[in-house]
């Protein structure tokens, strides 16, 4: 089987090389393409504007693994991987991210967007993360990985699935929970800060709004129980429910209204 894995945070991230570690022991065919650099909340994006370039990499302690490095985007990698690097591979895995992707987060992720460009592309996807940005083991996530390989060997229906695992060893983890993401929110307020030159300059929160209650169905909950939480995603973004009210709405409204 060949298997492309890209991430977010660099072609170097210890993360990849964890999940490098933990698939070539079955002889499978591994390739990577990620980025130059940490592309951290790239989200979908892809570049337009500039050109693209992709340099051969050893990554340490993977030097058998084909490896490029790409100037662009985690979008870009799978892009540029699937039409021009290599042979369209079999399964795509983004991560490991360090922390987590859960809720909201899959919108601004460019670790689940470079597995939703795999799925777009008809390759079976998986978006993996650990929830510590600092991470003690990555027993769990590379586990939770091969746990969703299987579930994609299994349904070859399902296209993309986001992965979130405990910063835990594999033997502390308290199972698997399919279930749905959750709909916590990031505060909207940026910080005010002053910079050392006395410019005002503004950054990033990182409070979250609604979190997920202990008594939830969604990855949150389960991740911070111990547990390796999946969700099952789609690229179709369409609110089917609404659809036909709407479709009957449409005659009712005229464009002067």
């Amino acid at each position: 089987m060949r298997i492309l894995f890209t991430n977010d945070d660099g072609v170097f991230s210890p993360g990849l090389l964890a999940l490098l570690s933990a698939f070539q022991e079955a002889g499978d065919e591994l390739l990577v393409a990620a980025p130059d650099a940490e592309r951290s909340g790239a989200s979908h994006s892809f570049t337009m504007l500039s050109p693209l370039r992709a340099k051969p990499v050893l990554i340490p302690g993977a030097e058998r693994v084909t490896a490029y490095a790409v100037s662009g985007t985690p979008v870009d990698c799978v892009k540029l991987a699937y039409g021009n690097l290599f042979e369209k591979p079999d399964l795509l895995i983004s991560g490991i991210n360090l922390g987590a992707n859960r809720g909201t987060d899959i919108f601004y992720s460019g670790t689940v967007s470079a597995a939703m460009e795999g799925a777009l592309l008809g390759i079976p996807s998986i978006a993996v993360s650990n929830i510590a940005w600092k991470p003690m083991s990555f027993d769990a996530a590379t586990a939770g990985a091969k746990f969703a390989a299987e579930i994609l060997r299994r349904e070859p229906s399902i296209r993309l699935l986001n992965v979130n695992a405990p910063d835990l060893a594999l033997a502390q983890v308290r199972g698997v929970r399919i279930t749905p993401a959750g709909v916590q929110e990031y505060e909207a307020r940026y910080e005010e800060r002053i910079d050392p030159y006395g410019q005002k300059y503004y950054w990033i929160p990182t409070g979250r709004m609604n979190p997920c209650g202990p008594e939830s169905d969604c990855d949150e909950r389960w991740t911070n129980d111990g547990y390796i939480a999946i969700t099952p995603l789609v690229t179709n973004m369409t609110d089917h429910p609404s659809l036909e009210r709407l479709r009957a709405m449409q005659d009712e409204i005229t464009l002067d209204s």
